[in-house]
């Protein structure tokens, strides 16, 4: 069965999105996260490389999204960092911090400054035929994970806001006579980056921008410049109002494709982390940060 979001529009902030278009589709393939302690850290820091993680799209998915004219075809794997979780007497004792930002419900217990990441990345064709598409990355923290939605364009179609990172690619087929793959790498600062903006759009939740149109909310325009992989935050005018002093670690993330058509197409990540010296990263049991339950958007979707 098809997904239509042409329907009910869901509001922004915080939610759990019920089975359907307003909750991604996830799998669970090559979700093992096994680490090994790596070279090259300071007296204080530790550094680990984890499993690869692999999601794929298969030809025979059924869109996320179809009108008739135009179809989206998705597929999402969540991936948890793996970081020590706090006890009950910790998370009560966070509760009780003074002069917490009003865009969070409580001081962090993982901050930005606790961990570094950098994930290297291949996508690979598996068709004869060339594809186009789209590699996405949308972050979790403790507080949530990030849902980009779908916006509405003039016309009333559905456009799809920017993932926390994302990346477009042409990528050759097998009988093409060129290179099926694309590598690449999302650096430590581009992760860093990444948590600077979710703290941002979250931010900008709590406290909407201003408008002079009572039937224009410009939220979801500030989020999508802020998600958007030209803009970076330390020079963003646009946004510089709203850039939180305390930014909340990344717990894990989405890894996402996206294409408008059929398509045999497959990511393999690789994800290394870095304990900045606060003992927040786990050494022996890898256990992944659980998958949040609270979804954090800007967007709109179906029911």
């Amino acid at each position: 069965m098809v997904n239509s979001l042409n329907s009910t529009v869901r509001d922004q902030g915080v939610f759990t999105p019920m089975i359907g278009a307003t909750r991604p589709a996830t799998t669970l393939l090559g979700a093992a996260l096994v680490a090994t302690l790596a070279l090259g850290c300071s007296e204080d820091e530790e550094q680990r490389s984890l499993d690869p993680v692999s999601v794929g799209m298969t030809s025979d998915m059924t869109p996320v999204f179809d009108d008739g004219e135009e179809q989206i075809y998705e597929v999402k794997l969540p991936v948890g960092f793996p970081i020590v979780q706090p006890t009950e007497a910790q998370l009560n004792s966070l509760g009780e911090v003074e002069n917490v930002p009003n865009y969070l419900p409580r001081w962090p217990w993982l901050t930005s400054a606790d961990v570094d990441v950098q994930i290297t990345w291949t996508l690979s064709n598996l068709d004869a035929e060339t594809h186009n598409v789209w590699l996405l990355i949308d972050p979790w923290n403790e507080f949530g994970r990030y849902w980009p939605g779908f916006q509405e364009g003039d016309e009333g179609e559905q456009i799809p806001n920017f993932s926390g990172i994302q990346f477009y690619f042409e990528v050759p087929g097998t009988e093409s006579g060129r290179e099926t793959r694309r590598h690449g790498t999302l650096t430590f600062a581009d992760m860093q980056e990444l948590a600077i903006d979710f703290a941002t759009v979250m931010n900008l939740i709590a406290n909407p921008p201003a408008s002079d149109d009572p039937e224009y909310d410009p939220t979801t325009t500030y989020a999508n410049h802020a998600f958007h992989p030209e803009n970076r935050s330390h020079n963003d005018v646009l946004i510089s109002g709203y850039l939180p002093t305390l930014v909340p670690g990344l717990t894990g993330i989405d890894l996402g494709l996206r294409t408008h058509e059929r398509a045999n197409v497959a990511v393999e990540i690789g994800i290394e982390i870095v304990d900045k010296g606060n003992q927040k990263v786990l050494d022996k049991d890898l256990t992944p940060w659980p998958e949040p339950d609270e979804f954090i958007t800007v967007g709109t979707g179906g029911m």
